[in-house]
C-alpha cells in the first residue's frame, strides 16, 4: 500500500465583501472592502480604483468612520488601480485615515504609483503615510503586517 502524503493547506477566509460607489459618470471612483479573517485577527482591504475627486473623498470619509465599527486589526488601503487623485482632496483624505488609524485599527497604504506619490508630496502629506508596494504581498505574508516604515518619498 503506498501512503499518503499529507499537505497543510493555509486557507484564509474572506469574511465580507462591500462594493461602494464613490462618485458617478466618467472617470468615477469606487472602492471595495474585503474582510479577511486571519490567524492574527481580522484585516480590511479597502480598494479604491478610478479619479478620486472631491465627491469620491466627500463619500469615502463616512464609509472609513463606519469601518471603525467592525473589530478590524489592520487597514490595507490598496490604491493600486488609482488613476488620479485631487491633490487638494488628499488633506481631507489623510485627516479621516489618520482619525480611522487613532480610533481603530492600523493601517497601511500600498500600491502607490510614483506619480500618486508625487501629488501626496505635492499635498504636504507624504510624511503621514505607512507604505508598502502591494496589498497582495501582505495579505500573503504570514507576518504581521509591520512593513520596514517605508514613506512616500
Amino acid at each position: 500500500m503506498s501512503e499518503m502524503t499529507r499537505t497543510e493547506v493555509r486557507i484564509e477566509r474572506l469574511a465580507m465583501a462591500l462594493n461602494l460607489e464613490l462618485s458617478h459618470g466618467r472617470p468615477g471612483a469606487s472602492a471595495r472592502v474585503e474582510f479577511h479573517d486571519r490567524p492574527g485577527g481580522r484585516v480590511a482591504l479597502l480598494t479604491l480604483r478610478g479619479w478620486i475627486d472631491a465627491v469620491a473623498v466627500r463619500r469615502l470619509t463616512p464609509a472609513l468612520a463606519d469601518l471603525e465599527k467592525p473589530r478590524i486589526d489592520q487597514l490595507l488601503l490598496d490604491c493600486s488601480a488609482v488613476r488620479h487623485i485631487d491633490y487638494r482632496q488628499l488633506p481631507a483624505l489623510v485627516a479621516a485615515l489618520a482619525r480611522f488609524e487613532s480610533r481603530a485599527a492600523g493601517l497601511v497604504v500600498c500600491g502607490l504609483s510614483p506619480y500618486l506619490r508625487d501629488l501626496f508630496r505635492l499635498a504636504g502629506c507624504e510624511r503621514s503615510l505607512r507604505c508598502w508596494p502591494s496589498a497582495q504581498e501582505l495579505l500573503q505574508s504570514p507576518a504581521e503586517f509591520e512593513p520596514s516604515r517605508e514613506r512616500a518619498s
